[in-house]
Order: structure tokens, then sequence, then C-alpha cells
């Protein structure tokens, strides 16, 4: 009798065991969504070609539009990844209009604001053809391939893992809407501290003053003061 006792006892610690594992509600090991559905981020180098006109004396007029275009992207893109690449082709028939560009160029630059400009010629071998380049680094970001969810199964829940397309649908509208993919890649760095103003706290701070800044009536926040 106690032999049957036994085996019952190790029956029911068996099954409950059995059930334990199948229902499960904590998620396996390697089932996050981030994981399973990682978005890849690639380092590109944006180019833009500007060939030379023999009938102007530097770049040709319908092309500001493409640089203004071209500085707005870096601008938005580049800024963080390094500098703006100015490459001339050295040998050219058209060196002299590359040169006037480039100072076409760099009066555009100003009014965005880009300063950081770098310059680094190449042979053209004396081609005609060789045009003036503009070059930043940026990063894309590729979302993951989510599968269509009318090929899953969602009635097949007897695991109680996720469904295959778990967290991939997030990741991917992630991926389209992140401004600088580079910040997938970790954070960024922090500012430079303004040393004047923390002297200035501190200053305050020891005499007994106040240290939040004062602000004047026009910069109150209030929308309007018809309800007190």
């Amino acid at each position: 009798m106690r032999l049957v006792e036994n085996l019952i006892g190790l029956s029911a610690l068996s099954l409950i065991a059995a059930c334990s594992s199948v229902y499960d509600p904590v998620l396996p090991t390697g089932q996050d969504g981030r994981v399973n559905h990682e978005i890849e981020v690639v380092q590109d180098t944006e180019v833009l070609e500007l060939p030379a006109s023999a009938g102007e004396q530097g770049l040709p007029y319908y092309q500001m539009g493409e640089i203004r275009y071209f500085l707005s992207e870096y601008n938005q893109r580049g800024r963080r990844h390094g500098p703006l690449v100015v490459s001339v082709p050295q040998n050219s028939p058209y060196a002299s209009q590359y040169e006037n560009g480039i100072q076409q160029m760099l009066r555009i630059a100003d009014e965005y604001g880009v300063r950081d400009i770098q310059r680094s010629d190449y042979n053209s071998n004396g081609s005609p053809d060789a045009p003036m380049v503009l070059a930043f680094t940026a990063y894309r970001a590729i979302a993951p391939d989510c599968p269509a969810l009318n090929t899953i199964n969602m009635a097949a829940t007897v695991s109680n893992d996720p469904s295959p397309a778990f967290g991939c649908f997030m990741q991917a509208n992630l991926a389209a809407m992140i401004s600088d993919p580079a910040d997938l890649l970790g954070a960024r760095r922090a500012d430079p501290s303004d040393t004047l103003r923390r002297i200035q706290v501190l200053d305050r701070y020891r005499a007994g003053e106040s240290t939040a800044t004062e602000r004047t009536d026009s910069e109150s926040g209030a929308v309007s003061q018809a309800i007190d």
C-alpha cells in the first residue's frame, strides 16, 4: 500500500512539473523581441558629384539647389559623424572652374552653418569628366523582415511561447522613425559643461542667494489671465 502511495505521489509531482514547463508564464531565454528582431545599423558615405561646365566660370547655376539640399542633409544626418569632405580633381582641364566652385560652395555652406569642412583632392589623370565631389558619413537603420501575420498560426499556444512576430513591428517602426540611427549603437556624448555658469551658481549658493534664473513677465508661460 505504501508503495502505491509513493508511486501516486511521484506521478503527481511529475505531472505538476510537466504542466509548469508547458505553461510557464515567463518568456524563455532569447524570446526578447529586441533580440530576435534586431535593427541593423550600417555606415554609409553620402556622395554628391558636381561635374564642371565649359561655359561656366564656376559651378553651373542648376547645381546650387543640389548643394543646398546636400548641406541640409549633412546638418541633419552627418554633422555628428565627421566633416563635410570636398574633393577636387587635380590635373583637370576645369581646374580654375572648380576652384571658383569651391568658393561658391563655401559661401552656401556658411549660410547653413556648416564650417567643419575638409578638403581631400584626388588625381583625375586629366579626365574632363572627373567631377568635384562632396561627401559625408551617415548611418542608416535597416528594419527587420517581419513575417506576415497570415503565415502565423495564432492558435498554436500550447507551448506558451510568443509569436514569431513578437516585437518585430515595433522594431520596424522604430527603425523608420529614429532621426539618427547611430543612436541605436550607444548613447551620445554629453555636451561640455558651462564652467562660467557653474561658478555663478556656486557663488550665489555660498552667499545664500537664490540660484534660480531670473525671468521677466514676457517669459511667463501663462496663456491667459482671464481666470486666476
